[in-house]
């Protein structure tokens, strides 16, 4: 077991040398210095100007472009560099849970990475300001401060994105890379026009892009259950495409 996961941070050290994670690299360093330095300024309090960039809908339709990209890199490699690695796991499960540990820990080693560099451009133009005061989504009274929802925000934008990213590579396991890319495009264009949209929601929301914008809900509580009522979409989304994925014939361990 240990020699596994020991092999595994070694392929994951590989991928990360790479010239094309290197360019994604580069492309998120601009990505946070755009965060940072313009969209989180025009929040005057640190809290606050977390949340501007990642509600913001071109950041967030950047950042997914990102996610996709890393993600479809990682699958790639696994695939075309690693087929040595992969012929010695046991089975086509063991195949498929190897790639998905693989690129959800490099979704988390990524967005670590940006959610550290966008804290330090805030953190060196709004940090002056750390007040904690009754958040208000705005016209709404959340009965709750700016700290806890900001906090609240980052963990779902960080859960969302995960499972949105293994939900990614479930697709390029079943359908390939060429239809992975275009269901991704699909995704990116719709949060592009649904993203920016400013809705009152007084009940569940099933459109994903709206947990990535500054969304106005009715309470608090009822934010809180939309959001888990959406995690558990996105996890039965997940289960259904493992399972199609255990029985598909087409998938071959190479």
């Amino acid at each position: 077991m240990k020699s596994k996961y020991r092999n595994e941070l070694k392929i994951i050290n590989y991928i990360t040398t790479t010239d094309k994670y290197k360019a994604i690299f580069f492309t998120t360093l601009i990505l946070c210095l755009y965060g940072g330095f313009i969209l989180g300024t025009s929040a005057n309090n640190f809290f606050d100007s977390i949340l501007v960039p990642l509600q913001f809908p071109i950041f967030n339709v950047f950042f997914f472009s990102i996610i996709f990209i890393n993600n479809l890199n990682v699958c790639s490699i696994l695939k075309k560099d690693f087929s040595f690695y992969t012929l010695r796991l046991k089975n086509k499960k063991e195949y498929i849970k190897f790639l998905l540990r693989v690129s959800a820990i490099m979704f988390l080693f990524h967005i670590i990475i940006i959610f550290l560099i966008l804290f330090t451009c805030l953190f060196l133009t709004t940090f002056n300001n750390i007040e904690i005061y009754n958040y208000q989504n705005y016209f709404v009274n959340y009965g709750i401060n700016n700290l806890t929802f900001c906090c609240f925000y980052c963990i779902r934008y960080i859960l969302f994105g995960l499972l949105i990213t293994i939900i990614s590579s479930l697709i390029y396991i079943n359908a390939g890379q060429k239809t992975a890319i275009v269901i991704n495009i699909i995704f990116l264009i719709l949060m592009f026009y649904l993203g920016g949209t400013m809705t009152l929601y007084d009940s569940f929301s099933l459109l994903i892009w709206s947990y990535f914008s500054s969304t106005m809900y009715t309470t608090f509580s009822l934010e809180l259950s939309s959001s888990v009522f959406m995690v558990l979409i996105l996890e039965i989304i997940i289960l259904s495409l493992y399972h199609i994925s255990k029985n598909n014939k087409r998938i071959e361990i190479s």
